[in-house]
């Protein structure tokens, strides 16, 4: 075999390998726990518990009850594309800021953070609030308690 065959040889399986792997990423484009971090991913420790009071005694501050501290919590997340209208329910990790979820973290690495959530984020007195991305899709948040 000469060098030209083996050129069009490996050209012709690095596009097949490059055509399977496109239509996979298409498989898993409408579920967003298969989301992986990208290389930049920082640190993140996920929740341990699903609630902390940092308040100390010498503070004797009582917190609201409807305000949520600032902090990492395990939450059910319901979510909703309306243009294919799948739905998956999860158990994410997500973090509060300032009473509202600012990032919604998935199993594989990667997030949803305030740079594609378009509005939506405020948590109610039960925990729950309903976050809408610049996708068009719908992350319905209850934080566990």
């Amino acid at each position: 075999m000469n060098l030209y065959n083996k050129m069009r040889k490996i050209f012709y399986i690095l596009l097949l390998v490059s055509y399977i792997s496109c239509n996979n990423a298409e498989d898993k484009k409408d579920d967003p726990a298969a989301i992986s971090a990208p290389e930049t991913n920082s640190t993140y420790t996920p929740a341990t518990n699903s609630h902390h009071n940092f308040n100390t005694e010498e503070e004797n501050v009582e917190e609201k009850s409807t305000d949520f501290q600032d902090d990492a919590y395990s939450a059910d997340v319901e979510y909703y594309n309306p243009e294919t209208g799948t739905r998956n329910s999860y158990t994410l990790d997500v973090e509060v800021d300032n009473n509202t979820v600012t990032v919604i973290h998935f199993p594989k690495g990667g997030w949803i953070d305030e740079t594609h959530i378009t509005s939506g984020g405020e948590l109610d007195e039960d925990g729950t609030t309903t976050i809408y991305t610049d996708e068009g899709h719908e992350f319905t948040i209850t934080i566990k308690r």
